[in-house]
């Protein structure tokens, strides 16, 4: 009987793995399908979609990278990333660090209407922001970017950070505040340590976030030299005919190192994620 149910048992999780794996393949093959395009000719890509490339065209990924000035448009889009990914996540985590370690008036009334910020999408305040920002004097530059991109994320980044502080027994910070620490000193030397998993969580899904922004990096941004890789794909697209081979070879540039990033980390993404839902 027992060896009749472990069989049971045994069998139903590979038909577990085997659906697993087939959801899986389903989502993940438009990403490969990409991949083996951006290494095709366009007559390849119309005639044979589903298919192996016939020749290995690595040309197609220089000519990418040339045409479309790649190069500048990564730089761009690594510091507004970096930039932006270190003021949201570090703003957000001092911000989940006070509502659930500190007591001040309206506590929970900021942090209700912080989470107003989960509610809004982004084209019914582009026009407002637009305004602000050219006010602001910071129109057409790297900040017109970095500031709204770290702004849009704060509220999804805050209510994450503080389930996971509120799942943080504060027994630590308590023995450290009777021998003397300040607040500074038990948020940054205890603290800190302490929710590092659920940070580097909020890195990643940030960093995918921001660098993929393309609404505010077409409205606030004029000059070509101070745009970002999802606006400098658009030169991709002729008005009468387009170079698929090259828009499947930039979107592989621009996706990859994502997915790699993506990937290396996965294991903390996942943990960080489950830890917060813990609450």
């Amino acid at each position: 009987m027992s060896a009749a149910t472990e069989t049971r048992r045994s069998t139903g999780e590979w038909v577990q793995l085997g659906v697993a794996a087939v959801v899986v393949a389903i989502m993940f093959y438009p990403t490969i399908w990409m991949v083996l395009s951006a290494f095709k000719s366009n007559r390849e890509i119309f005639k044979q979609p589903f298919a192996l490339p016939s020749t290995w065209r690595w040309e197609n990924l220089v000519e990418a990278w040339v045409t479309g000035g790649m190069g500048g448009l990564y730089l761009n889009s690594i510091f507004v990333t970096v930039i932006g990914v270190t003021l949201c996540v570090g703003t957000a985590t001092a911000a989940a660090f006070a509502f659930t370690r500190l007591e001040f008036p309206f506590r929970r009334l900021c942090y209700r209407l912080m989470l107003i910020g989960l509610l809004l999408p982004p084209p019914t305040v582009a026009i407002p922001l637009f305004t602000q920002l050219r006010d602001m004097g910071i129109l057409n530059t790297p900040w017109a970017l970095i500031l709204p991109g770290a702004a849009w994320s704060l509220s999804l980044t805050v209510f994450l950070m503080r389930s996971y502080f509120n799942g943080v027994r504060p027994d630590m910070e308590e023995a450290a505040r009777i021998d003397g620490a300040n607040t500074w000193q038990i948020f940054w030397r205890i603290s800190v340590p302490m929710v590092w998993p659920a940070m580097l969580t909020m890195i990643v899904i940030n960093t995918i976030n921001i660098w993929n922004e393309l609404l505010f990096a077409l409205l606030f941004i004029v000059d070509e030299d101070k745009r970002t890789l999802p606006v400098g794909l658009v030169r991709f697209y002729g008005y009468h005919s387009t170079d698929y081979a090259l828009v499947f070879a930039a979107l592989a540039i621009t996706t990859v190192p994502i997915l790699v990033l993506y990937f290396i980390l996965q294991k903390h993404v996942i943990a960080g994620l489950s830890a917060t839902a813990m609450d």
